[in-house]
This record gives C-alpha cells, sequence and structure tokens, in this order.
C-alpha cells in the first residue's frame, strides 16, 4: 500500500473509533442521569395580575372650561390643562350651516383603551374638547395618532363657531 492510502485509512480508523467512543460516552451520560430518577421541578405558583376596570374620562374638566369659555367669549384665552380628561383638538372636517353633526379629529395614545369627544352648544357657540383614556396595563410607545370622530348636533350649525376648548380659538377646518 501506498503511504497516502495508509495514512487516510488510518486517519478514518481513529475518527471512526472516536466518534463510536463519543456517542457511546453520551449514551451512558443519559442512561446515568435517568437512573438518578431526578424528580422534575415543580412549576413556580402562577399568581395572574390584578387589573382594575378600565379607567373612563370625566367629563368635569371639559364642564368647567365650557362654563369659563362662554362666560368669557369672545376671548376666554387658553386653558392650562386637563390632563386626559380634556385635550386639545387638532382641527376638524369643514361643515355647513346646515349640518347636525360634526367631524373632529381627536389625538390620542396608540395604546390608549378608548377616545372621544366632549361638546357643549349654546346659542351662539359650539364647544368641543377631546379626551383619551390611557391603558395602565402595558408599555407603550409615545406614538401620538390623530383620528376622526364625529360627535352630533341638537341643531343646525348655523352661523356658530366650533371653538377648540383648550384653546379657545375656533377649530381650523379642512375637507
Amino acid at each position: 500500500m501506498r503511504p497516502r492510502i495508509i495514512r487516510s485509512v488510518v486517519i478514518g480508523v481513529v475518527l471512526g473509533v472516536s466518534i463510536v467512543g463519543v456517542g457511546l460516552g453520551a449514551v451512558l451520560w443519559m442512561q446515568h442521569q435517568s437512573q438518578k430518577k431526578i424528580a422534575p421541578m415543580e412549576p413556580a405558583p402562577y399568581t395572574p395580575p390584578v387589573y382594575a376596570a378600565p379607567a373612563t374620562a370625566s367629563p368635569a374638566p371639559f364642564d368647567e372650561r365650557a362654563d369659563e369659555i362662554v362666560r368669557a367669549w369672545p376671548d376666554p384665552g387658553p386653558f392650562d390643562g386637563g390632563g386626559a380628561d380634556l385635550l386639545p383638538l387638532s382641527g376638524m372636517v369643514a361643515a355647513s350651516p346646515e349640518d347636525t353633526s360634526l367631524t373632529v379629529h381627536v389625538g390620542h395614545g396608540a395604546c390608549d383603551t378608548d377616545f372621544g369627544a366632549w361638546l357643549r352648544e349654546t346659542e351662539e357657540l359650539v364647544i368641543v374638547g377631546g379626551w383619551n383614556v390611557p391603558d395602565p396595563t402595558v408599555a407603550c410607545t409615545e406614538q401620538w395618532l390623530s383620528d376622526p370622530y364625529r360627535i352630533g348636533l341638537e341643531s343646525e350649525l348655523g352661523d356658530r363657531p366650533v371653538v377648540d376648548a383648550v384653546s379657545g380659538a375656533p377649530l381650523p377646518s379642512s375637507r
């Protein structure tokens, strides 16, 4: 035989014996482990988290602000805040004097459980403000969305301005 062939055969035999040895060792180790009869670990007891019922927005900040706007109209000035219970609106879809509903753009968080708009009508004004209900049970991004929200009026809009409760200014409209 040639030296190259002999070397190849020897390497093949050594590798084959090594593979068989490793395999046999693994089988013996697994058999040893199974003979120990180790009891499986008990899972830790699971206590589900307690979630409070979803919160709802309170109309109180809007009602107070609407009263203030009616008293101070036409120059009510801006409002310092109402938290999630009273948010500024970013605008509204253009409305005609004969319309009996409005579509306003309400800002809300990406993970809020609910959102909407408050409404107060007088003979001279239509006052609107947004609200949202954050979900305290989720970690969420700081993403802010603006979605249309339709609200019905008690009577036709006529020539009454639609006023944002937070800014105290007429809402800009778009089509």
